[in-house]
């Protein structure tokens, strides 16, 4: 475990957070959150477990490469955050997903926060005016789904749960999250609850921001509690379109618009265009639009991540459809529908329509994205292509493809991108749900298969568990 929890390694973007889940006995939220916000000592307390010493020699004689490297921030020492607490904190917080569910479980939570953290140290840091930034939207990452019960904001304003009438039917969901991640705070903050008895009494001391500054925690409040009301899907194309507008002012890509005096920093002038004031306070936009890529960023991981992922998710989503039928719900929710939705189809639409443009508008604000993560969606996004020529019963280029795996023009994708596909936002795409906006632009299964697709599959095939798990819908 303490190799896959290095900074160097969780840095990456190729990282495999389905790998520590089964490695770490299923708390990889609590293990992911600690080596990230508690770094540089959870890094170094495991060392000292190990009895790695200052050479990296450990006590067996083995040597262990130990990392060196700059970190975003030292959280703990900068808000004096006990090690014991933020694990307290972090176990309150994984305790509140539900593992039975498919998709939106602790381990889609570690993998947002470990996808947020490496966008951050591909150059998303220096968007950030001040560590609290970087702690507040860090911790958004950890608590945005907490408490989700499977069923999508559709669900709940269709069946009329309590819920949907608690938020009005808006923004359901993410209210809920927003709600219980700031009074777990405001719990964790009292020293006494009214009857007598202390919030650590019962859950252990996780207030990570008792030696905050009242001005501190109420700056963290507010960009936390918006991080994660910004996660609603239905918010997507109004993010999306609003980012490039303040993106598009002056600023080229490929280009980093940095502060002459230090070359880790966003130009002063430039980043004052990110911010927008929402409840009296002056809101970070960058840092909220890369908390929503890292959650929609499935399909640009390396395989064969981003097939298991489109697995747990339609499964989660079936579920649901599975309920609606009992309940009486027609017609089902977008995407809900086992028997009439393809695979395929679904995954082509979602990376075109939603992932490829939010990416691909990420690069102009960090160059690193064109290398490190535009040509792996371009291969994902061709994995599902073939395997839909299979499933039609149409020739695969094997040849061809080798030679796009080897060099990706991701210069061309990105120009293409900004000239279509042209998306309107109106008042029917932001009153919906996530899934309606993929309604669009997902075909019905086709009745009967292409009696080669059995037979025949796409280069690079990915697979998990013994060549079996694209099979399962």
């Amino acid at each position: 475990v303490y190799e896959r929890l290095t900074y160097e390694r969780l840095s990456r973007w190729d990282y495999d957070v389905l790998d520590l889940a089964v490695a770490c006995g299923d708390v990889p939220l609590l293990f992911v959150g600690w080596a990230i916000l508690g770094a540089p000592h959870a890094q170094n307390a495991m060392a000292r477990s190990l009895g790695v010493g200052p050479d990296g020699e450990l006590h067996d004689g083995r040597q262990h490469k130990l990392q060196h490297r700059q970190y975003l921030c030292d959280f703990i020492t900068e808000f004096h955050i006990p090690l014991p607490t933020l694990c307290n904190f972090l176990r309150a917080i994984e305790s509140d997903h539900l593992p039975a569910n498919p998709y939106h479980n602790s381990t889609h939570a570690a993998d947002a926060l470990q996808t947020l953290f490496s966008l951050l140290c591909l150059g998303g840091s220096s968007y950030a005016s001040s560590p609290l930034e970087l702690f507040g939207i860090l911790c958004a990452a950890v608590c945005h789904d907490m408490g989700h019960p499977g069923r999508n904001n559709s669900f709940q304003v269709r069946s009329k749960s309590d819920l949907s009438v608690i938020y009005n039917d808006v923004s359901v969901l993410e209210n809920m999250h927003a709600a219980r991640a700031t009074r777990l705070l405001s719990l964790a903050g009292d020293e006494d609850d009214g009857g007598g008895n202390s919030a650590g009494s019962e859950t252990g001391d996780l207030d990570i921001l008792a030696r905050m500054q009242p001005t501190q925690k109420d700056a963290f409040r507010s960009l936390f509690r918006r991080a994660i009301l910004n996660t609603d899907m239905t918010l997507h194309f109004a993010q999306v379109a609003q980012m490039k507008a303040r993106v598009s002012s002056g600023i080229g890509r490929g280009s980093h618009p940095l502060d002459d005096d230090d070359d880790d920093l966003v130009d002063g002038r430039y980043l004052e265009k990110f911010y927008q004031t929402m409840d009296g306070r002056s809101i970070n936009m960058a840092l909220l639009f890369f908390l929503h890529a890292a959650d929609v960023s499935n399909p640009a991981k390396a395989g064969p991540l981003f097939t298991e992922w489109c697995e747990r998710s339609l499964r989660e989503l079936f579920e649901q459809g599975d309920e609606e039928r009992r309940r009486y719900l027609l017609p089902l929710s977008p995407m809900c529908d086992r028997d009439n939705i393809n695979k395929n189809d679904s995954q082509i639409g979602y990376i075109k329509f939603i992932v490829r443009p939010t990416f691909v508008l990420l690069s102009d604000m960090i160059p690193n994205v064109v290398t490190e993560i535009l040509p792996v969606l371009e291969r994902n996004l061709r994995y599902w292509e073939n395997r839909k020529k299979v499933e039609l019963g149409l020739p695969v280029d094997e040849e061809e493809e080798e030679a796009e795996e080897q060099e990706t023009d991701v210069e061309e994708v990105v120009e293409a991108e900004k000239v279509g596909p042209n998306i309107v936002v109106d008042d029917a795409t932001l009153s919906g749900d996530e899934s309606l906006l993929m309604e669009e632009h997902v075909l019905k299964k086709p009745k009967e298969k292409s009696r080669t697709e059995e037979t025949r599959k796409p280069k690079g095939d990915y697979d998990r568990n013994n060549n079996n798990n694209n099979n399962n819908n």
